[in-house]
């Protein structure tokens, strides 16, 4: 029966080409927008964790700021650790003496201070517009590995060397060699004796990009605020991927001995991190996706008007069939089937217009998004929910037809 009734439905929307693709318009947009949406999240999640795989399992990340973790029952609403990132836009809570704490701490490979830095850089009056001033010290390389295209980082004890990022180089020196060069930050002069490498141009990147970067020294940092330091992160690399959680421990014991008991400062590692992002991703995604889902309802609600018109003009059909014995359950699926195969189509139709808009964003973008089973699924269970919503009133309308007012219908 089942089978005679989805035969019955492919016979009436091959009958009517035009209007079943205009009707099966709505769930195509509706469909594809919600699918690309999810595997664009996915895609961007996936170059994430590949991005913090590729730093290494074994970094920690200490911020300003106290951040409540639902591991330590200090959150009810769910959801990981969360930072209070209002706190650190003051002045840092984190100092100097932090710092060479954690570097005493066993099992910490480096420990790199990163302070922000007001300024404009330049060459020959020249300005490095976009660059940001980072003040740090050695170590940053040995905590978070700087790719460098030539010379080498920040040495021991260096007070006016720079670093400066590919793009930055660019803009400042063009074709010139900005080894042995001097620029200008501040009224102080600065020689480049390292460039970074620029990032493949097909890599998806999160944030400010360090290629625009300009690494300082520390003592530079604290001149240009006064002989102080306002110390916005401090990056640790332990000596094994083994003994994060031991040295995490250990790291946020010591600091709160440092802050007289206070845990006004946050330890996070890469797992923690990536927790963040995915939960402000999914957040993202799930508000995009859900705007995306109205196409959907209007949609539906096409489906149902053609699916009322198509009974309205197949009247003395049903009063024929209900004469010869059909019973109202045998009409109501037979419509009910005609809707849902008609949205499960535009589902289908959706999803291969959304994996070749994925094709695009990939070229347009740098952003590969991934379609999962799971994803599929998703459109899939849509469709054929849709088609059952909005195709119930219809069928349900010619389930209730008397058969001799439909037979009499002209």
């Amino acid at each position: 029966m089942i089978r005679e009734n989805i035969k019955m439905a492919l016979r009436s929307i091959a009958g009517n080409k035009l209007r079943t693709a205009l009707t099966m318009l709505g769930i195509i947009i509706g469909v594809s927008s919600v699918s690309l949406v999810i595997a664009i999240g996915n895609g961007v999640k996936s170059s994430v964790t590949d991005q913090v795989s590729e730093l290494g399992t074994n970094l920690l990340q200490v911020n300003p700021g106290q951040a409540v973790s639902t591991d330590e029952g200090s959150d009810s609403s769910g959801g990981g650790p969360a930072t209070n990132f209002a706190s650190a836009f003051g002045a840092s809570t984190l100092n100097e003496k932090d710092v060479q704490t954690i570097r005493n701490t066993n099992g910490v490979y480096a420990a790199a201070p990163v302070s922000l830095v007001s300024g404009v850089a330049s060459y020959n009056g020249k300005p490095a517009s976009g660059a940001i001033l980072f003040a740090t010290d050695d170590q940053f390389d040995d905590a978070v590995k700087v790719d460098l295209q030539s010379g080498r980082f920040i040495a021991v004890g260096a007070t006016n060397e720079t670093v400066v990022g590919g793009t930055t180089a660019e803009k400042l020196f063009g074709s010139e060699n900005p080894l042995g060069k001097e620029i200008n930050i501040r009224d102080k002069k600065f020689v480049v004796v390292g460039v970074t490498k620029k990032p493949d141009k097909d890599a998806l990147s999160f944030g400010p990009s360090l290629d625009s970067a300009i690494y300082l020294p520390l003592s530079a940092g604290k001149e240009f605020n006064n002989g102080s330091v306002n110390i916005n992160e401090i990056d640790v690399k332990t000596t094994s991927p083994e003994n994060v959680g031991s040295v995490k421990a250990e790291i946020k014991k010591q600091i709160k001995g440092n802050h007289g008991g206070e845990e006004d400062f946050t330890v996070l590692d890469a797992k923690e991190q990536l927790k963040i992002f995915d939960s402000i991703l999914s957040i993202l995604t799930t508000f995009v996706a859900a705007i995306a889902s109205i196409s959907l309802l209007v949609g539906g609600i096409g489906i149902m008007n053609i699916m009322l018109v198509s009974v309205t003009e197949r009247t003395r059909e049903i009063g024929l069939r209900k004469a010869l014995g059909a019973s109202s359950g045998m009409v109501l699926s037979q419509f009910l089937i005609e809707a849902v195969v008609l949205s499960l189509m535009g589902g289908l139709l959706g999803l291969g217009f959304a994996y070749v808009f994925g094709i695009l964003v990939k070229q347009l973008a740098n952003i590969q998004p991934s379609f999962t089973l799971e994803a599929v699924g998703i459109a899939f269970v849509i469709s054929v929910v849709v088609g059952i919503i909005f195709g119930i009133a219809p069928a349900l309308k010619a389930a209730r037809m008397r058969p001799i007012d439909a037979l009499r219908y002209e």
